[in-house]
């Protein structure tokens, strides 16, 4: 092993939580600037709508309601916006460290790309797909693919979700068919998978795919959840591939959020948490934690529900919503950035899978360099593998590549970050009939408009739009 590999500390990654963002254009910030976000027309108010959170859904918020007509204000606890995406830099390529990949099956994020003339790319950009190295690891062995073991694999995942067209004929409207999602509510994908009649070599598969979508065990992730992504992507193996791992922004997706806010150009203030929001009946007052009270007409909370109790609310939020935060979703994991000495596989493209017993679920070839190889690698349990420690990744990934030699890593670990405690959102066995119907739901002059909730991609860049747009749409309909 390379005497030049050596560890960090788990935490280290918090020194570096703005470290590799990028500028971000179109940014107003502060009292001295607040007249370019527009005059504020609710009388003995500072702000007719007052954003908190400036991830997407809280940026898309702002933008449609600024060019609604409305004096808005963004409220961001970190010293950067973009939630739980985050664009950087790694070994001399650009990376996300959050949310990343988007597809035209994701009709509000593409729309959006469109409307600002945005480009993608592919992952892995430049590499020969018909060259492709599949990996299967399992206890007690590693198996490459042939083509016959890819269909046997996607045989597996039809005879999985056969049922899903059934429970989401409409995956927007989860109501069409409550009565079918609520008779298997109480069932995890794990549930599910042992039902079947599987070869070894699928079950590894599956177990891998599954673990990695959402970022966590499998027991504790809902079969609802995962065949609601299925039938989302089109009830096939192939666009569910692409729509989860395939293009990317050729400039990172910070380059939407500096679109949204130059066509907007909402206030936005920066390392600005909230304490408390009160709703007065005719004006709403955000406290944050230095003690600072706003008033506004309106108040659009677009935080992650995992971060949602840490806010005190006035009247009290509601009590479901606020039980599902502390209990948190099942998202908990860590995608992280692999550099390898050396180019492995040619021009092709390794993709590895494994089972439950492996620390990474399933890695990829990222980029490749003059003398290096990039991976992205997801480890569901974090407990499982220190992804700072870079001797661990080394020997977690050489279960993939036997002789990969590991120089550096990169991971943000989100569940550590206080105003996110968790990855996309994943909802857990029987939260449909328990929590869904509490989700989304406005209470007085405070309207909610968070990406971890909602009908369509919600967890994904696409469904965090998709509520700012709708959270700002209600806003609009009460202040006419």
């Amino acid at each position: 092993m390379d005497e030049q590999i050596k560890g960090t500390s788990r935490r280290g990654f918090l020194r570096a939580t703005g470290a590799g963002a990028v500028a971000v254009a179109g940014v107003v910030v502060g009292d001295a600037n607040a007249a370019k976000a527009g005059k504020c027309k609710s009388a003995g108010c500072d702000y007719d709508v007052v954003v908190i959170g400036g991830g997407f859904a809280g940026i898309t918020a702002a933008r449609d309601s600024r060019k609604s007509g409305y004096k808005t204000l963004v409220l961001e606890a970190r010293n950067r916006l973009g939630g739980r995406t985050f664009s950087s830099t790694f070994a001399g390529h650009n990376i996300e460290l959050g949310g990343a990949w988007i597809h035209w099956a994701q009709p509000n994020v593409w729309a959006e790309k469109e409307r600002y003339g945005l480009e993608v790319k592919e992952t892995p950009e430049g590499l020969d797909l018909s060259a492709e190295i599949i990996v299967l690891a399992h206890e007690g062995g590693r198996t490459v693919f042939n083509e016959q073991d890819m269909a046997s694999i996607g045989e597996a995942f039809e005879q999985y979700f056969a049922e899903a067209r059934q429970m989401w004929e409409r995956p927007y409207d989860s109501k069409h068919t409550r009565k079918e999602l609520i008779a298997r509510d109480g069932l995890s994908v794990g549930d599910r998978l042992q039902s079947l009649q599987l070869s070894k070599t699928q079950r590894v598969a599956l177990e891998g795919y599954f673990s990695t979508m959402g970022l966590c065990d499998i027991g504790k992730m809902s079969y609802n959840d995962v065949a609601h992504c299925w039938s989302l992507a089109g009830w096939s193996f192939g666009a569910t591939n692409d729509v989860m791992g395939r293009y990317v922004f050729k400039t990172g997706t910070a380059s939407l959020i500096n679109a949204m806010l130059e066509d907007g150009k909402p206030e936005v203030r920066l390392s600005t948490p909230v304490r408390r929001i009160e709703d007065k009946g005719d004006r709403v007052i955000v406290t944050t934690q230095k003690g600072e009270r706003i008033v506004a007409r309106t108040a659009i909370v677009a935080l992650p529900m995992n971060v949602l109790p840490s806010v005190e609310f006035s009247p009290p939020a509601d009590p479901m919503v606020i039980e599902a935060g502390r209990l948190k979703h099942a998202g908990a994991g860590t995608k992280v950035y692999i550099k390898t000495r050396g180019k492995y596989d040619g021009a092709g493209k390794t993709l590895g899978v494994g089972d439950s017993k492996q620390a990474i679920s399933l890695t990829f070839t990222y980029a490749k360099g003059d003398d290096h190889s990039i991976y992205v690698a997801f480890v569901p349990d974090p407990e499982k593998l220190d992804v700072q420690d870079t001797r661990a990744v080394q020997e977690a990934l050489r279960v993939y590549i036997p002789d990969a030699v590991v120089e550096e890593c990169f991971a943000y670990e989100w569940t550590l970050d206080p105003y996110s405690r968790g990855t996309w959102s994943a909802y857990r066995p029987n939260w449909y009939g328990k929590y869904l119907n509490h989700f989304e739901q406005d209470r007085g002059n405070i309207f909610f408009g968070q990406g971890d909730h909602g009908e369509g991609w919600r967890g994904f860049i696409d469904g965090a739009i998709g509520a700012g747009s709708r959270a700002a749409q209600r806003v609009r309909k009460m202040l006419g």
